[in-house]
């Protein structure tokens, strides 16, 4: 069998092995849809080149694929802690450097300089107490050594029956990645924690709001949205077309 009929390919032309082997914790990272052509590269070169440089395996969703209550798309790293951390620090300063087409369709682009600023890691629930620490101690902690903003995804945000939430953190680029890599290191060495490689977020999609400049949900539409209304939608009208065919069997069955 060819190479080519061997592998799947996404939009952004990056090539998707069917099976890939995952080794070492997983670490995510949230990157604009537009800047995800950056982070793949032609024909995947760019990707290609940072799996080797860092030895870790890296999944992006696919072209259309959100992560939850945001336009953003999702990328899975696997790997070593060094690794993960030279991974993060590639995918921010593509982020940091790649400017939307001005003809990109759905760009807010009022926001796109803000979020900039800002890095975006998701984590598992179970990382969500140690990173803030009892009364708060830790996350204060890492706002004042790194002088950065720190939001992470409230309860009453969360997607139900999705156990992965946002840590946002905002600021200046050393003060960012600084915190970042701690942030990182807390979670890696965390033993009860085992993040999911997965990357189909398609049983939890609602309507997808863009995501706040400071990584908290909103309750925007602003067109990128619809989805979960679609399914609603549609289960309403599947369940009104069985209740009706059920009343017009049971009228068949009273005339005989």
């Amino acid at each position: 069998m060819s190479e080519d009929r061997k592998r799947s390919y996404d939009d952004d032309g990056q090539q998707f092995p069917r099976k890939e082997r995952r080794t070492g914790k997983v670490i995510k990272i949230l990157c604009p849809y537009y800047c995800t052509g950056a982070v793949i590269g032609t024909k995947g070169a760019a990707i290609d080149g940072i799996k080797q440089e860092s030895g870790t395996n890296i999944q992006v969703s696919k072209g259309a694929a959100r992560f939850p209550k945001t336009d953003e798309r999702v990328i899975a790293i696997s790997g070593e802690l060094e690794g993960q951390m030279t991974v993060i620090q590639f995918v921010q300063n593509k982020i940091r450097t790649e400017k939307p087409s001005p003809q990109a369709k759905g760009v807010r682009f009022d926001r796109v300089d803000a979020r900039k600023s800002i890095c975006k890691i998701v984590v598992s629930d179970q990382s969500v107490g140690k990173l803030i620490g009892k009364g708060g101690a830790n996350v204060n902690r890492l706002k004042d050594d790194h002088q950065v903003k720190i939001t992470m995804t409230k309860p009453a945000d969360a997607v139900p029956g999705l156990s992965e939430r946002i840590v946002a953190v905002e600021g200046d680029d050393k003060g960012v990645d600084n915190c970042v890599a701690e942030v990182i290191k807390e979670v890696y060495e965390d033993d009860r924690v085992n993040m999911d490689y997965n990357l189909d977020y398609n049983q939890f999609q609602m309507d997808r709001g863009y995501s706040s400049d400071r990584g908290g949900y909103s309750n925007n539409r602003g067109g990128g949205g619809g989805g979960g209304w679609r399914d609603l939608k549609d289960r309403f009208f599947l369940s009104f077309r069985f209740v009706s065919g059920s009343a017009r069997l049971m009228r068949r069955r009273v005339r005989v």
